[in-house]
């Protein structure tokens, strides 16, 4: 196993934070991909209220043909896949032995899509949201669906998974008053300063990075 993904997985990091530090080494440091030219589509927004197992991407029907570059060194295949054309790298069985879990998912995949093309319609494409400041932008460089555009997308999907989702993002953005902006570290109020975060602790002993209603509530922990 190539020994820098080896060293991302067994850090003392979150999942999300593995797996975006393992999209920056193949995307950018091998593929060379710009990072303006895909965006990280789904849950990316909300990471840090729930557990996120893998990333799904939008990438630009040019910068794919990049993607050889990982699959001649073994990062991942390319295959046809429900209709449409995708570079798929699982890393779950990886993941699980040297962390001692037993992990769903752990995985990577990147759809070819021109610009005006997202799903489920063009209002998620990469030309429409970089329009639109649809996307933020994490601290190694991912563009990720933001709030607003989140919370459209799920009340646009409908499935029986989105439900709790919507219902946690409107909470967010409840408390942030509607207005908010995120930047590299997180999702920030309208003064620009982070709000509290909760006290509790989770099961693995990490403070909470849930943000607090006011600074008194947090949604996960239920105080």
């Amino acid at each position: 196993m190539d020994s820098i993904i080896r060293s991302i997985i067994v850090s003392d990091q979150e999942k999300y934070e593995k797996l975006s530090e393992i999209l920056k080494y193949l995307f950018v440091n091998i593929a060379k991909i710009s990072q303006d030219k895909y965006f990280i589509l789904g849950s990316y927004a909300i990471r840090e209220y729930r557990t996120i197992n893998d990333l799904d991407i939008n990438l630009d029907d040019q910068e794919f043909l990049k993607l050889e570059r990982l699959t001649q060194k073994g990062f991942g295949h390319i295959e046809f896949y429900n209709g449409q054309i995708r570079w798929f790298y699982d890393l779950t069985s990886e993941y699980n032995a040297l962390t001692n879990s037993t992990e769903n998912d752990f995985s990577i995949e990147a759809f070819q899509k021109r610009p005006i093309d997202g799903y489920p319609n063009d209002q998620f494409s990469l030309g429409y949201l970089s329009q639109h400041q649809g996307l933020s932008v994490d601290n190694n460089g991912h563009q990720f669906f933001n709030l607003e555009t989140l919370l459209k997308w799920k009340k646009m999907m409908n499935r029986p998974k989105d439900v709790s989702d919507i219902e946690l993002i409107t909470q967010i953005l409840e408390q942030m008053g509607g207005k908010y902006r995120t930047n590299l570290l997180g999702y920030y109020g309208e003064g620009g300063s982070r709000n509290q975060r909760c006290q509790s602790y989770t099961a693995i002993g990490r403070q909470c990075k849930n943000i607090a209603k006011n600074g008194k509530y947090c949604f996960q922990h239920k105080k």
